[in-house]
């Protein structure tokens, strides 16, 4: 058998495994079994940390006031936000990100996560709420956009404070 007979015999079989490997589908993502375990882990975390005044919407998200803000104006989705905010993945001690109450990012609530479309809208300009928003509330199976370092079916830990609504 020649040299180059071999190598093209080589290469195909490469080829087809690279082809078998690329037609193994990944199991579709089940929301139903993903937000229950996502509750279960949130439960034994505020079990853990006497976090006994959380409170969770009928989404799943878990949130608690730290102040609700002045006025009578909440934010709705139509509408840009300006924030500060810690970010962490629950239980972890070191924030992934970090916009300091001295600085701000505007955000169109519209295009943010869905834990922070159902959420901010429970306070109005200069509150602070804490937001514990389960996977399926933020990037679900995906992980983060953007190369944040935030794994597949995370649950984030938010503390954000609502600075403005434009």
């Amino acid at each position: 058998m020649s040299i180059m007979l071999k190598n093209e015999i080589l290469l195909s079989l490469f080829l087809l495994c690279g082809l078998f490997a690329a037609c193994q589908k990944t199991p579709p993502y089940d929301e139903e079994k993903q937000s229950d375990r996502d509750a279960s882990i949130i439960a034994k975390y505020k079990k853990d940390n006497n976090l006994d005044s959380v409170n969770v919407d009928s989404s799943g998200l878990n949130y608690r006031f730290i102040e609700k803000g002045t006025g009578t104006v909440f934010p709705k989705l139509s509408d840009s936000i300006v924030v500060s905010f810690e970010a962490r993945l629950l239980g972890a001690s070191a924030a992934f990100q970090t916009v300091a109450q001295t600085d701000s990012v505007t955000v169109k609530l519209a295009d943010a996560m869905e834990g922070w479309r159902i959420g901010l809208p429970k306070i109005t300009k200069g509150g602070q709420i804490r937001l514990i928003i389960p996977s399926g509330l933020a990037y679900k199976d995906f992980g983060s956009p953007g190369g944040s370092p935030i794994p597949p079916f995370a649950i984030l830990d938010y503390t954000i404070r609502l600075k403005n609504i434009k």
